[in-house]
């Protein structure tokens, strides 16, 4: 009896060692998941106005990420479209031509450098006379012929100006408004396409993986704030 007891634990312990070593494991693999991941940055400097979105959070393509606050920026849009303003403004007027008015007030002063002219020129005669028969000094006739000289000049530049008033602005005139309106524009189109990246939106649809800003945070161009990951495109790596 023994000795069937130890046969008997030996069979059993043979047989449970053959069952351990020949008996089928799963197989075992140590990896990682990984998915399509978009590091998002800012076109724009600034500081971190608001957060719309949390870890986690499932977005859609063009969904408001975060906001950036950049007064200067503004301020400068502003500026770039008051100058547009200007710009337009200054071509409307070329278009218009002189004003009925201007070339009035221009005629005004035309007539009144020419009375101004002829006055200096009977002073200068009246003088002149004088001056001969020895009844003025020369030195009053220097003046008066000074005089009749300015009256010269200032009937020639009102004369030149009436007649600018009347011709209107040139074809290089209007040219120089018009490029000037178009510099304008492209001025506030840039501008506008900087604050429009203020707000930061998503590119395509994805799962917010890690946010790397807080509100408040003064933020560059360039430097990542936050990732998504495309929870359609996952795939695995084992070793």
């Amino acid at each position: 009896i023994p000795a069937l007891i130890v046969a008997a634990a030996i069979a059993v312990t043979v047989v449970l060692s053959v069952w351990y070593l020949v008996r089928p494991e799963p197989l075992l693999l140590q990896g990682e998941a990984d998915a399509t991941r978009t590091d998002i940055a800012a076109r724009v400097d600034g500081r971190i106005a608001a957060l719309a979105v949390a870890r986690g959070d499932r977005v859609e393509a063009g969904a408001r990420l975060l906001a950036i606050d950049n007064p200067e920026l503004l301020a400068r849009l502003a500026q770039a479209k008051a100058d547009k303003a200007v710009a337009d403004a200054e071509l409307a007027r070329i278009d218009a031509g002189t004003r009925a008015e201007e070339i009035a007030v221009r005629k005004a002063a035309v007539d009144s450098a020419n009375a101004a002219l002829v006055l200096a020129q009977q002073t200068y005669q009246r003088t002149k006379g004088l001056a001969n028969s020895g009844n003025s000094p020369l030195q009053r006739l220097d003046e008066t012929t000074a005089q009749l000289e300015v009256a010269n000049r200032t009937a020639d530049q009102a004369r030149l100006a009436y007649q600018e008033a009347v011709a209107g602005y040139t074809k290089e005139d209007r040219q120089i408004a018009v490029a000037n309106v178009a510099k304008a524009e492209a001025a506030v189109a840039t501008l506008q396409a900087l604050v429009d990246q203020m707000v930061v939106a998503a590119p395509a649809p994805g799962q917010v993986y890690r946010i790397d800003t807080e509100p408040g945070e003064v933020v560059e161009p360039g430097v990542p704030l936050l990732s998504l990951i495309d929870a359609r495109d996952i795939w695995f790596r084992f070793e």
